[in-house]
């Protein structure tokens, strides 16, 4: 794991450096998303809405922390490109990157990767907001990654049927700490949402009038972005050991928009992308044994759609992986998956794969796949084992963590997107 940001941070790392079995592998971890199926068919039955699942590929997720030495992590960046979320119709939308920062403001990338903090241009400034002067052709990346609220002098602007309006964006990141220090299996939690405009280009003004007054752009009701979350929302979960996390993101996101597209017979509307992301500090796989066995256990995370047009459900159940690294093969089994709620509903999200792992000594020996079937679903998992190979407990000699992520789905349009994260015992 090489982390822009030095040691302190653990990340997945920034491209897919290959995809097997529907899930794709990257420097620091493996992960798998899906998408919203309530846009595709036409006309969209409900504009407002993004619902449904489906397995998706050719997106990025890049997820960065920094984490302490006992495990508690801080400063979030949720990293997101290529996944099919376009403004006007024609390209796709500027990267994402989501840092829950509870204050107005601005993040970019410089040339390193790493993030850039800076204050907000006003909603006068025309050479930065510049589609009130170009229109369309405007600079899309401009108004990608601003954080408009809280702000003073300028209320939310809510329509009636939205009491409470929101003033603020985000109350930043959110934890709770688990059990694991002390034999358990319950991973600390760090949660945190946000309400985002990106995309809105109300958040510059209009074009000077003829006395040199400034203006507001159609379809607007007053200067700025008119409430946080004009344009959707973004959540992200991160369930962490000491060395390994399962991070959970979703965007939504207003697409096809009016403005952006150039005129009358827009679709605007919303979709959104769910995905689960098993990264941390690697083991090095020639640190990985090549004899003996372990077991690990943990938990599994995930999102179920039982068909194309209905509602999803996050679920969680128990994972248990036993490995022979002898034989190079590792069963992953993810059971009692139920709805997240309280109703504890049976979701068919289960699996018992036998994957395997990379050759010892080369250098996938860290890296373990399979495809997968469970007998109503099909698919595919993929893991990695997360810090130093250590010894004691019921197991030989092995990596400290493991994690990973899975996809299921069927002829009928039922899809799962979930992900496991265990402790060696």
């Amino acid at each position: 794991m090489s982390c822009v940001g030095g040691s302190a941070v653990q990340c997945s790392g920034p491209s897919v450096i290959r995809l097997e079995n529907g899930i794709a592998l990257t420097s620091s971890g493996v992960q798998v998303y899906g998408k919203s199926t309530s846009d595709l068919v036409k006309p969209i039955a409900n504009p407002a809405g993004a619902y449904g699942l489906a397995p998706a590929s050719g997106g990025v997720a890049e997820i960065r922390v920094s984490k302490s030495s006992d495990g508690t992590i801080s400063a979030p960046a949720v990293l997101l490109s290529n996944l099919g979320i376009s403004w006007d119709r024609k390209v796709e939308r500027p990267i994402i990157i989501e840092t829950f920062t509870p204050t107005a403001g601005r993040v970019t990338r410089d040339a390193s990767g790493a993030l850039v903090f800076g204050s907000l241009p006003p909603s006068s400034d025309l050479a930065y907001y510049d589609f009130g002067t170009k229109g369309p052709a405007g600079t899309q990346l401009n108004y990608a990654n601003n954080r408009y609220f809280p702000r003073s002098g300028n209320p939310s602007r809510c329509s009636a049927d939205m009491n409470p309006c929101p003033t603020t964006e985000t109350s930043g990141i959110q934890f709770q700490t688990g059990n694991w220090r002390t034999g358990g299996i319950n991973p600390d939690i760090a949660t945190a949402s946000r309400l985002h405009g990106d995309g809105d280009v109300h958040a510059g003004d209009g074009p000077p009038d003829a006395n040199g007054n400034p203006t507001i752009l159609e379809g607007g009701s007053g200067i700025g972005v008119p409430f946080p979350g004009s344009k959707g929302y973004r959540h992200f979960s991160n369930w962490g050991y000491q060395y390994g996390n399962l991070g959970a993101w979703v965007t939504q996101d207003t697409v096809d928009i009016v403005e952006w597209t150039g005129g009358p017979g827009t679709d605007e509307h919303n979709q959104s992308r769910s995905g689960m992301v098993a990264y941390g500090n690697v083991t090095p796989p020639v640190s990985i044994p090549a004899s003996g066995t372990a077991t690990y256990y943990g938990f599994a995370y995930g999102w179920y759609a039982p068909n194309a047009t209905s509602e999803v459900s996050f679920y969680y159940g128990l994972a248990t992986v036993s490995v022979n690294f002898s034989t190079r093969q590792a069963t992953v089994s993810i059971q009692n998956t139920q709805t997240y709620d309280a109703a504890a509903t049976p979701v068919p999200a289960t699996i018992n794969a036998a994957t395997y792992m990379g050759a010892s000594g080369s250098n996938v020996a860290n890296y373990l796949t399979a495809s997968t079937s469970n007998g109503t679903l099909s698919g595919g998992v993929s893991g990695r084992y997360f810090g130093p190979v250590v010894s004691g407990g019921v197991s030989g000699a092995s990596p400290a963590e493991l994690g990973g992520a899975y996809t299921l789905t069927n002829s009928s349009g039922a899809t799962v997107v979930g992900g496991f994260l265990a402790r060696r015992q």
